[in-house]
């Protein structure tokens, strides 16, 4: 009797092992592994903006003093000798507005666009792409130094190609 107890008692005890082991088992397996946001996972796009001689027609560079956004206290670039620009647009709007100091002549770009959401996963969350307004203007556009704006690819879903020009 004494060695069926004691069998009784091993065995319940190996029982209980065996259902430990295999709810470790089933949490570990159960954890995601999107609970990170690896490095080089997709992000919210910027605009690309290049610039064009108005006058001959060609794509040129440009020495900007600064650009800032309009209602914000920092500048985004300062002293910027390019040609081509690459500005983030504010996700809970559907309008970014810029300064953009040429020379000392300061013009106000207004991007108009409809946001995207697009959610990946739970540890990088949603990214936003663009569909541009064709309403995206120059504000000073009699006095200041942007003389037209055209718009190229309307849809942001990467920043490898030309969103619009702003011909100068």
């Amino acid at each position: 009797i004494i060695n069926i107890l004691i069998l009784r008692h091993i065995y319940n005890y190996m029982i209980l092992r065996s259902i430990k082991l295999i709810l470790l088992f089933f949490l570990i397996i159960s954890c995601e592994k999107d609970d990170i946001c690896l490095e080089g996972s997709a992000n919210t796009n910027r605009i690309t903006i290049g610039f064009m001689n108005n006058e001959t027609e060609s794509l040129t560079s440009i020495s900007l003093i600064n650009i800032r956004g309009v209602k914000k206290d920092s500048i985004i670039h300062e002293t910027i000798n390019t040609d081509q620009l690459k500005l983030p647009l504010n996700i809970s709007s559907n309008k970014t507005d810029y300064i953009l100091n040429y020379n000392d002549i300061i013009d106000t770009l207004s991007i108009k666009y409809r946001a995207v959401h697009e959610y990946l996963n739970r540890g990088c969350g949603f990214i936003s792409n663009f569909i541009l307004d064709s309403s995206t203007e120059s504000i000073n556009n009699n006095h200041g130094w942007i003389k037209e704006i055209s718009i190229v690819k309307d849809s942001i879903f990467n920043e490898e190609k030309t969103n619009l020009y702003i011909h100068f």
